[in-house]
């Protein structure tokens, strides 16, 4: 969470140098480069590869001081390499910190599949182990970039997109269904794995329409089209679970307004792409960078931070004592967010950390709508009426109140 303020902090000082350039006294060029760095390696790395050892091995058998030295490794790692970033932008420094906090990853996924569970929830297991093996996958984009600098220029993007794409919709993405499934779905659902089949069906082929395979209405065209569409069918049938799970068990879930949110952009998530898969709008789309980073922004933003927010306040505010006595239960059930977490919850400034919610999500959604709306007037030729930048600053002030507020402390 310290790595998601970071995040938004960067954020906001950029569109201040971009709104009001006439107040920076020192710019920071390569900012932007540590601001995508942080919320990809700080933030979501650190935040997912936390519930994915919590949910998904047994946790009695994990090393546990060896894990919690390498926690404390990858974010110190981090941390360096944001401000290497800033500084000299991809230079020898921030390259090599990238590539040791890609070799720690291993050493967590190594930590991982040594001591997954293998137990009745089939699907939560498929999901988890999923997405550690694409984090691992998309590794290989970053291989490519580092010993094909003589490649054609078609390579170099493919190596960049493959590991960004199995990056967001496959590490991140899988996670999440993954976590849904250990903490949220009913266990009546745990053999349904089909949505996870989809998924792994569709995730290499969904790459094709981000290349310039694509370009026409060939055969690539159609393979990408139908594993955009065979993802998002996947992705989609999770979303259902969990908005079931929601209306039968949702009484004791904190901030719900972070889940509704964060499934409301999964919805956009899986079903757009379908759409930017057609080669026309594929044409159109790229036409205004507004829309893609406005994309970007929805799946990270609004999507996985919002879910994974979700997740962390509500495993925040269970009682850590009852929980350690009691999480030998987790090696044989499920841990629900509604069972022992929710039960010990004590009043822990609910008017702050509710309208720290409410802000975040306020921030976020603007934000992604900002982006959006530029996107559509830019490609209509249309003047903004707005300064955007100036907007998007305030945006992202409000994001960054309410993930504030939410870290206020917890009182047992």
């Amino acid at each position: 969470m310290l790595f998601l303020i970071l995040t938004l902090i960067s954020g906001v000082w950029l569109r201040l140098q971009w709104g009001w350039p006439e107040w920076i006294l020192i710019r920071v060029d390569y900012l932007i480069h540590g601001h995508s760095h942080v919320a990809l390696l700080g933030w979501t790395f650190l935040g997912l590869a936390g519930f994915i050892l919590e949910a998904g091995t047994y946790r009695r058998k994990l090393p546990y001081r060896m894990v919690i030295f390498l926690g404390y490794v990858v974010t110190l790692v981090t941390a360096i390499l944001f401000v290497a970033f800033v500084y000299s932008g991809y230079a020898p420094l921030s390259i090599a910190l990238s590539t040791l906090h890609m070799l720690l990853g291993y050493v967590i996924a190594w930590f991982f599949f040594r001591h997954a569970r293998q137990d009745s929830n089939i699907a939560g297991q498929y999901f988890l182990e999923g997405a550690v093996f694409w984090m691992l996958l998309a590794t290989a984009g970053t291989w490519l970039l580092a010993v094909g600098r003589g490649l054609p220029p078609f390579w170099m993007n493919t190596a960049v997109q493959f590991y960004l794409h199995l990056l967001f919709n496959g590490w991140f993405v899988f996670a999440l269904a993954g976590m849904a499934f250990r903490y949220l779905i009913p266990l009546e659902k745990k053999n349904t794995i089909w949505p996870f089949w989809l998924m792994m069906a569709g995730l290499l082929p969904s790459l094709i329409p981000q290349l310039d395979l694509a370009t026409d209405w060939g055969i690539f065209t159609y393979i990408g089209l139908a594993g955009t569409l065979i993802y998002g069918v996947g992705g989609l049938a999770v979303v259902w679970f969990v908005i079931r799970s929601f209306v039968i068990q949702s009484r004791r879930w904190l901030y719900k307004e972070l889940l509704w949110t964060g499934l409301a952009g999964a919805v956009l998530v899986f079903s757009l792409p379908v759409s930017m898969a057609l080669p026309p709008v594929r044409e159109v789309w790229l036409q205004s960078e507004f829309l893609v980073i406005g994309f970007i922004h929805l799946h990270l933003l609004m999507t996985v931070s919002s879910l994974l927010l979700f997740a962390m306040v509500q495993r925040m505010a269970t009682n850590g004592i009852l929980y350690a006595k009691r999480s030998h239960l987790a090696e044989q059930y499920d841990i629900r967010f509604a069972d022992i977490g929710m039960q010990t919850i004590r009043p822990i400034s609910s008017i702050v950390r509710r309208t720290g919610s409410m802000l975040f999500v306020a921030g976020s959604v603007s934000m992604v709508a900002v982006l959006f709306a530029t996107g559509i007037m830019q490609v209509a030729g249309i003047i903004p009426p707005l300064p955007v930048q100036k907007v998007l600053f305030y945006t992202g002030l409000v994001a960054l109140t309410g993930v504030i507020l939410l870290m206020a402390p917890v009182k047992r």
